[in-house]
Formats: structure tokens, sequence, C-alpha cells
């Protein structure tokens, strides 16, 4: 970039000097006409590109693998959050690539001392709260990612979970045997074949017969009598399902659907349409016939064939777990699950887990598509549990407002052996539908923990912007302004971008009394003498609190059955207790105190002494204003959380930014009464 100075954008008055010891350098300026609309376009692009992301992840189109607790928050705010994330990383990058660097004005030189003892200090104590405090931030994502699907589940296995249980059968014949004690109807036995199965389970579901796999044996299967028998019963039914012949895998999610609703199976080969169904379509009753097989195995060339006879529609694809998927989604009329994460009652669902790579299992628990608690069949890997499978039952998992026993619940049974579904994956499944606060999704995201983990990143990025913004667009800015902003607006998050903006663009800069100086209405300097104080203060104050809750709070028994025994027991007085006073003893030692005694040109101590009284007002007057949101959004509208779980960013953040406009009231009578600076 080329070379600019100080005075770029403004009418230079170069050599103005107000009086003997002042200078006029010109008006800082964070955005240029070239940097501000490219920095807007990069905002666009990040958040269309992130919101996209969002937007396919939350239909079922995409998958984000071990994020999948996201899901569990309402339908658009997953969208919602990463289209922020987005902007924010976007107008990051665009506005640091093309932000010019403004140079000092020639012939002046920063009055700053250099780099020594109290200034190293200062900076190695924010470098340590600043990673304190992304450690805290950033552990619930490590479990994610480190414990999420695909990692040991070993705390959490067992045979029989309380959402996820096995049906007993470590064979397919076991687990239709087990379907014959479970049910207490008629039985229907048929031999080991998965497309017969398919084909006679609305059959059996209309006779009220539990379908037994694999009693007749393993003999030969004369499918067009069955096919015959199937349309015979069942040719009332508006909605005809066509299979391919091969690879059931594709065919037992629409038997699932068939067995509930009734509707005959067909399985069908291509360039071959069975005479019955035939005779079927040319009855002059209207029919809707769903092919559950992909393009692979039934062409378009062969349903253009069956569409001359009736409606057709592809319900299938060819990835086979997004297959059963769209077969418990979907609903035509009064046919089909309409399980539709997106779009749903809280309801009590059930699930049939199963394998495609050993479809005689599912094909063997057929009945639980409608006896008892039935439900569709959902596909799943062996070792894991499916992502797209994970996200589904995580958006599905239901919440409760009042008490966990008020429901609902939703039922996983597993069929298949342990090699064929492991433990890890049903503990995996228990997790995800497990009943929560709609509040507090414990394990999973609720609606208020994406809105907190918003607010966040856009302090986190706004943070690294700011602290690469000020050299390069503030060069008179000091060094510990450029300490003090980065991390206020790490925790006030957009307030403390806005507070920054307000502060600094199109500011005055003045050279006085061999100190820079940016020219500032008295609200302006309360906002950047507020951001001095409270913006680090904050910062200890999260960092404090978060080390304490972490090796634990200290018990005080000292005052114990006597009168002030308030004074060492009730955790509100410990908590303020460790997070204020370090914070003031802090801010006073390593950034107040030095800071006012280069400002001043007086020793160290002295300065600590000045800052104390100011640093001791602003950080109490904010911790009230924290603690009091804090208690309320925690112990009334019950945002209690911990920093292993989704929503603990949510009330700190928010309660941070309510102790910045507390502290505002007193810096301003502060600034206005000369005792602290607002100019830096």
């Amino acid at each position: 970039m080329g070379r600019v100075n100080i005075a770029e954008g403004s009418n230079r008055k170069e050599g103005r000097k107000e009086d003997d010891n002042s200078k006029y350098l010109g008006k800082s300026r964070i955005f240029t006409s070239k940097s501000l609309p490219i920095t807007v376009m990069g905002a666009l692009l990040g958040g269309l590109v992130f919101g996209l992301v969002g937007y396919f992840t939350e239909n079922g189109n995409l998958a984000i693998p071990r994020l999948e607790p996201l899901l569990a928050a309402p339908y658009g705010s997953v969208t919602i959050f990463f289209t922020i994330f987005g902007i924010s990383l976007g107008s990051l990058i665009a506005s640091l690539a093309f932000a010019g660097r403004v140079f000092l004005e020639e012939g002046t030189e920063k009055t700053e001392t250099g780099m020594n003892l109290n200034k190293w200090s200062t900076w190695g104590l924010a470098v340590l709260t600043a990673a304190i405090i992304l450690s805290a931030t950033g552990y619930i994502w490590f479990l994610s990612a480190a414990y999420g699907n695909g990692s040991d589940q070993e705390s959490r296995i067992g045979y029989t979970m309380k959402n996820v249980q096995r049906i007993p059968g470590d064979t397919p014949v076991q687990v239709g045997n087990s379907m014959g004690e479970m049910y207490g109807t008629e039985l229907l036995e048929i031999p080991s074949d998965p497309v017969a199965a398919a084909v006679m389970a609305p059959v059996a579901s209309t006779r009220n017969q539990t379908l037994i796999y694999g009693a007749g044996g393993s003999e030969y299967v004369d499918m067009d009598s069955l096919i015959e028998e199937s349309l015979s019963l069942l040719g009332n039914s508006p909605v005809i399902i066509v299979v391919s012949a091969e690879e059931p895998a594709y065919a037992l999610p629409a038997a699932y659907t068939a067995a509930y609703f009734k509707a005959p199976v067909v399985p069908v080969e291509e360039r071959s349409i069975p005479q019955d169904l035939q005779n079927s379509l040319e009855n002059g009753e209207e029919k809707l016939i769903l092919v559950a097989a992909p393009e692979r195995l039934l062409s378009d060339q062969f349903l253009e064939e069956l569409d001359a006879l009736a409606e057709i529609n592809r319900v299938a694809d060819e990835n086979l777990y997004k297959h059963s998927l769209l077969w418990a989604r979907s609903r035509w009329g009064n046919f089909g699950w309409g399980m539709d994460e997106n779009f749903h009652f809280d309801a009590y669902y059930n699930f049939v887990l199963a394998n495609p790579e050993t479809p005689e299992f599912a094909a063997a628990g057929l009945p639980m598509a409608y006896e008892g608690n039935y439900g569709p069949l959902i596909y799943t890997e062996s070792e894991d549990l499916n992502d797209y499978v994970d996200q589904y039952f995580w958006r599905l998992s239901p919440d409760y407002f009042s008490f966990p026993s008020d429901g609902p619940f939703m039922n996983v049974r597993i069929v298949g052996d342990s090699e064929s579904i492991s433990y890890n994956a049903q503990a995996r499944a228990d997790l995800a539908l497990e009943v929560r606060s709609f509040k507090n999704q414990v394990a999973g995201a609720s609606g208020i923990s994406l809105f907190g983990w918003s607010w966040f990143f856009i302090g986190f990025f706004g943070a690294i912007w700011a602290l690469f913004i000020m050299p390069k667009r503030l060069p008179y800015s000091s060094f510990y302004s450029r300490i003090y902003w980065p991390m206020a607006i790490l925790v006030f998050g957009p307030v403390g971008i806005l507070a920054f903006l307000m502060a600094y663009h199109e500011s005055s800069v003045m050279s006085m009394d061999h100190m820079v100086k940016f020219m500032r209405p008295l609200w302006a300097k309360a906002l950047s003498a507020t951001i001095m104080s409270a913006g680090i203060g904050m910062a200890l104050m999260i960092a404090s609190m978060y080390l304490f809750q972490f090796f634990g709070l200290p018990l005080l028994r000292t005052f114990e059955f006597t009168s002030v025994y308030w004074l060492g027991s009730p955790m509100t007085t410990i908590m303020w207790l460790i997070m204020v006073i370090p914070a003031i003893i802090a801010s006073s030692l390593f950034y107040m105190g030095p800071m006012m005694a280069d400002m001043r040109e007086m020793k160290y101590w002295e300065g600590v002494k000045k800052a104390l009284p100011v640093v001791s007002l602003s950080m109490v007057s904010a911790s009230i204003g924290m603690f009091a949101t804090a208690w309320y959004v925690m112990n009334w509208r019950g945002w209690m959380s911990g920093e292993d779980l989704w929503l603990w960013v949510t009330p700190l953040w928010i309660s941070a930014a309510a102790g910045f406009f507390a502290a505002l009231i007193p810096n301003y009578f502060m600034v206005k009464a000369g005792w602290k600076e607002g100019e830096m």
C-alpha cells in the first residue's frame, strides 16, 4: 500500500498550533473510501458462504462432523450463527487486507517511551488473560471434537440404555424369533429373504399378524405369488411402493413406511413390469407410485413406462443413510411418517436403527414398523453413528419446559449384533435423543447459547481486527490502548466494536504536552475511559472466575456460626471477592498504574496510587451491573451453566456488556472531573 500521512482524508492544517505546545496532526480514520466498501463486500461474501453452510447443514444436505450438537438448537439458529460467524471472519480478512497503513507526520515522532519492564509485564499479563479466556471458551469446542460422534462413548455404553435398546438376537433369525415373543399376535412365517419380507410386511400389518423372519427357512421364494397376494389384499391403497429386486437395503426404509400405512410393496427389475402391477394400475383408479430406488437401479427411462400408468415420484438417494432419512422425513397427504426435524412438534417418536450392510437384520425387525412403539427405519454405520443421522437425532431431541418428567421421550430399537452396530453408535444415539431443557440443552446447543456464541465470535474476530488495525491506521495510539481495546472487544463483543469506532473514527489528533491525544466530545471520552479500565478489568474478572472454578472455590469457615456468617459462605460473596478484588489489584499494578505514570510523567508507584481509586470505582460499578445481570439470567431465567456446556458463554458475555454500561456512568463523571483521561 502507498504511503499515507495521518491527515489522510481530512483538511490538513500543517503547522497549525493551538499554543506553544500543541500541534494539529489531522483526523484519524479507521476506514478509507477504498477499504470500507471492500470490508462490506468481505462481510457479505463471508456471511453468504458460511450462511449456506449452515442452511445446507440444517436441511440435512451437509454434515459437520463432531459439531452435531449445534443442531439441537431451533431451526434457523444454526444458519444465523454461521452467517454471523462468516460476516465477522470475512470483514476481518477484507479490512486488514486492504487497510492502507498510515504513517507518522513528517517531522513528528511519538514521544512514548520504548518497552520497559512495566510494559513487558503488562503485555505478558494480557497474553495470559486472553489465553485463559480462550481456553475457557474453547473447552466446549474441544469436548465436541474430541468426545463427539466417532469418539469413545465408554461412559455411556450398556446393552440397554434409557433411550436406545437392543433387540435380543445376534442373527436375523434370532431377531425374528424375538419379534414373535414381543408381540402376542398371530404369526406370519416367511423365508430368510429381505425382499420377500418387504413385500409381506404390509400384508402382515393388514391381517394383524407378526412377521417372523427366517421361520420358513431359506427355500425358494415365489415372488410373483407374493406380489399377487399383496396387490390383491391392498389393491385399494392409493399408494404403491415400487422397489428394486436388487440391493434390498434401498427397499426396506420404504417397506417400513408401507407396513404401517398398509400400502403394497412391489419389487421390479429393470425393463420388466410385473403383470399384476400392470393389472392393478389399469383398473382406472388414480394411484401414486413411490419409487424407492436410485436411478442406478431403476432408470428414468424405465420409470417413463410406469408414468404412462400412474403418477410417479422417485423417493431415493444414492447415499443409503440419507435415503433412510428421506423416508423418515417425507409425507404425501396422509401417507408417510413426516418426521421432519426442522418442522415438527415434540412427540413420542420411535425408530429402528440398522446397518445397511446387513439388511437381513432390518428385514427381521419389520414388525416394529407397525406394532407397539412403531416407527421408521434409520440406517447407520457400524462403528459410529452416521453424521447425517446424528444431526437428525440432535435436531429431533425433545425439550421440556418445566420438569424432565414432562417429556416427551423418544426411543430407538437396534437390530443387529455389536459387529453390525457397535455399542459406541448406540451410546451416541442415546445421548442425542435425551430430553433436555429448551433453554439449556446441556450437551447440545440451544438458541440462547448460539446467540451467546454469535456475540462471542463477533468479539473474538473484532479483537483480532483491533489488534492489527490500530498499528496500521492509528499510529499515534499508545502501547496501552493497543492492549486494552482488543481485550475490551473480546469481552464486550459488538458493544466493544461500536465503542471503538465511536472513539477513534474521525477524531482529531493533537500533539499536546509531549503526548498525542485524540480529541473527543465528553461522551466519547467517557466511552474510552470506561474501556480503559472496565475492558481490562472484565477480562481479568472472567479469567479469575474460570481459574477458581477450574481449581475449586475456596470455602471460608472463619465466620461459621457467627453474626457475619454471610461473609464467608454465600457463593455470590465468594464469587465477587475472587473476581473483583484480583481484577482491581492486577489492573492497578499492570495497566492503569503504569499508564498513568507514563501519561503524567510520574514514578510507577505514584501512578499506581493515582490509579487505584478510579480503578476500584470503575470495577465495583462494573461488577454491580455484571453480577446483577448474571444473577437474573442464571437464577431467574435458568441460564446457569458450566464451561463444559454450550450455554456457558451466553450469561457471562451478556453480563459483561451490562457491566460496561454500569461502569459508563461513574466514568462519565470521573472524566468530567478530570480524574481520568479519555483521549488515548
